[in-house]
């Protein structure tokens, strides 16, 4: 046991080392700046129908931070092997008609009324603007580093959590009643000059 002990010390201690040497050489010039390569690879790609109509949209700007605690030997917690990263990031979430093909019209000759049915609104989109994403106090640990899928998967959650907080300020409700004026304008402005452009226009969403 106490032979594990003194492993994990030394562990600590030699890690604490590596850091501090890496970056007394990193401010003293002597590490120079990585080259970057960036490629990539087709391994497929085509062109599909859609018949989205994005109608209103929520707009935010957030500040938030990812932690992970360090790691742990023998149940001690292990010094300068925690990692976290403060991330500042713009964002947006989409709301409208998800197949705008389904809309139906229906002619009343006997009521002169036209009904417009159009489905509910869905939310469309809830994506991060990856140009806006900027990371600050980014830990550097080489016993636990930082991974993309870290990033990732914070962005993820993220996007989720947009998506909630713009139902509860009613984007669902203001991308309804969006497309119920769109339909109706459209629809009178389409009728007008014609036969039927005395005809009611009603939208319904089915």
């Amino acid at each position: 046991m106490k032979n594990a002990a003194k492993i994990a010390v030394a562990l600590i201690i030699g890690a604490v080392v590596a850091v501090a040497g890496f970056i007394g050489l990193n401010k003293a010039g002597i590490i120079g700046d990585p080259n970057r390569t960036i490629t990539s690879t087709g391994i497929g790609g085509q062109l599909e129908d859609i018949s989205e109509l994005a109608v209103e949209q929520y707009t935010y700007s957030n500040v938030g931070r990812f932690e992970e605690d360090g790691l742990k030997a023998l149940g001690i917690r292990i010094p300068l092997t925690g990692k976290n990263f403060l991330v500042a990031y713009d964002g947006v979430v989409k709301a409208g008609l998800k197949n705008f093909d389904k809309v139906d019209v229906d002619i009343n000759d006997a009521e002169r009324t036209i009904t417009v049915k159009a489905p509910k609104v869905q939310i469309l989109s809830s994506e991060i603007e990856p140009s806006s994403v900027v990371v600050y106090d980014q830990s550097f640990n080489p016993l636990n580093q930082l991974k993309v899928d870290d990033l990732t998967e914070f962005l993820d959650t993220q996007e989720k959590e947009a998506e909630k907080k713009a139902k509860k300020e009613h984007l669902l409700d203001r991308a309804s009643q969006r497309v119920k004026t769109l339909m109706k304008s459209q629809t009178e402005a389409f009728i007008e000059g014609s036969d039927k452009q005395d005809y009611a226009v009603k939208v319904e969403t089915k």
